[in-house]
Formats: structure tokens, sequence, C-alpha cells
């Protein structure tokens, strides 16, 4: 892996990145929680037009989870749209999804999505991986406060803060969602440049990854995608499937694609 050319940056994006690294290794060090923090549920969802309405009456039928129950409206929906992605590629692609697997998430944020990876595949455990968890909001919460609350009513899952390219723990389901294979997206979330390394982490994907096991990548767009494939496809994963995302629950500028690998 170590063939391929490193990416070209700017003085503009090493000094963007200067003032991540800052932030970011301050939080690390601080490591600042207050502990728990969970949103609270109206119950209902609200501004949705007709066909996002039905979209998810059929969701919440066909898996048996009314998000908006425990969740606030934006998280419920998010998790809809989590949700929708997967039931429509596993549909697509025909896609075997077995239940009571150990799943890894990498790139879990605040994991605001936990509980629609929860409910798709019933894991007998459910990890999440968020390298900047100790990141701050504006009213003093951390990354981790909200990932505990959003994990709380979910059985045997976790929230990790932790680097995946030194995380070491095997898993028959990995996913990435949007994970950062070109530079810039990841300056447009604050990091520090010091942390794009798309071949050391998925070759750990690739380490971590039972035999038989499937690692699902999900990618903003068809070029995106593209990139990604190339990366992956270096670890040794075989391709077992491409999905585009053509009629999302929530709208995007762009199509988003997922791809199954699997571990052979």
């Amino acid at each position: 892996m170590s063939s391929h050319p490193q990416p070209h940056f700017s003085l503009t994006d090493r000094l963007r990145s200067g003032y991540h690294r800052v932030w970011y290794e301050a939080s690390q060090a601080l490591r600042w929680s207050r502990g728990t923090f969970r949103e609270q549920s109206t119950g209902t969802l609200t501004q949705l037009t007709n066909a996002q309405f039905r979209r998810v009456d059929d969701l919440a039928a066909i898996y048996h989870r009314r998000f908006e129950a425990n969740l606030p409206p934006e998280t419920a929906f998010l998790n809809y749209a989590y949700l929708d992605l997967l039931d429509r590629a596993k549909h697509a692609l025909k896609w075997a999804v077995p239940t009571g697997q150990h799943v890894c998430d990498l790139g879990s944020a605040n994991f605001a999505y936990a509980a629609a990876l929860s409910t798709f595949f019933q894991p007998i455990r459910l990890v999440g991986v968020e390298v900047d968890g100790y990141r701050l909001y504006c009213n003093g919460r951390s990354r981790l406060d909200y990932a505990r609350g959003h994990i709380q009513d979910l059985p045997r899952t976790d929230y990790v803060v932790a680097d995946y390219r030194q995380f070491n723990q095997s898993a028959h389901f990995i996913s990435a969602w949007f994970p950062f294979v070109t530079p810039q997206p990841l300056l447009a979330w604050r990091l520090p440049l010091s942390l794009f390394d798309p071949n050391a982490i998925l070759a750990r994907v690739a380490n971590n990854l039972i035999v038989g096991g499937t690692f699902a990548m999900i990618n903003h767009s068809l070029a995106e995608a593209r990139v990604a494939h190339h990366l992956v496809e270096a670890t040794g994963l075989v391709c077992q499937g491409c999905y585009i995302h053509e009629h999302p629950l929530r709208p995007r500028p762009q199509p988003a694609v997922l791809t199954l690998w699997q571990q052979s």
C-alpha cells in the first residue's frame, strides 16, 4: 500500500491543519466530559413530505422500531435515513444480513445513528469508534456525552474514543460512513492532516475483519467511491457489490454509494 502516491498539501492546507491540530490536541489532553447527555424526544416527526412519511412508516413496520419515541425529530429522522439506505441496499444487492454478529462502526462522530445500526443488524455487540470523541459543542457537552446518550437504551453497545489505526478488535461486520479518503473533507471537518491516513485505516479494517466478514463503505458520491474502491481493493478485500442510493429519504447533493467488501 505504500506504493500509493502521497497527496499534495498546499500551504493553505498546512496552515489550516496546524490550527485544527491545536484544538484537536487540546481536546485529547483535556478529555472533557460532563456525563451522559440525553436529547429529549417529542414523540413525533415534523416537516416531512407525504412521501417521506410513507417511507418512515414502511421502515417502522418492517423493523418494528419508532426512533422518534426515544429521539428528537432531527436525530430520529437521521436514523430513518441511514436505515433506508441499508434496507434498500440489502434488497438491491440481495445482501444476506446475519443477526447476532459483532459489528464495529468507524468514524462514528457522536454516534447519533447507532439506533439504526442496532435495529438493522441486531448485533450481539455494537461498537462505535471515533478519533475526535472529545470535541466540544457550544453547549459545553462533548461528542462522548452525546454518544453515551444515544446508546443508553441500546443493548450491548459501546462507544470508544480511539484512533482506528491502533484499534485492534476483530468483528464480523465493519462499517464506515463517509470516511475521509481525500484530504479536503477532513480539513472541512476541522481535523489535522496528521489524521489523514486512509491506507492505514483500511489496512486495519482488513486486519480486524474475520475471515468471511463484511466491510461496508458508504461514500458521498460516485467520484469519491471510485477513489475509495482502489484504496480498499489494495487491502486484499474482495468487492461483493455496489449500490447507488438514487432516491434517499433525506435530500442530498449527490447520491450516496454503498460498497460491500468481503474478507476471503
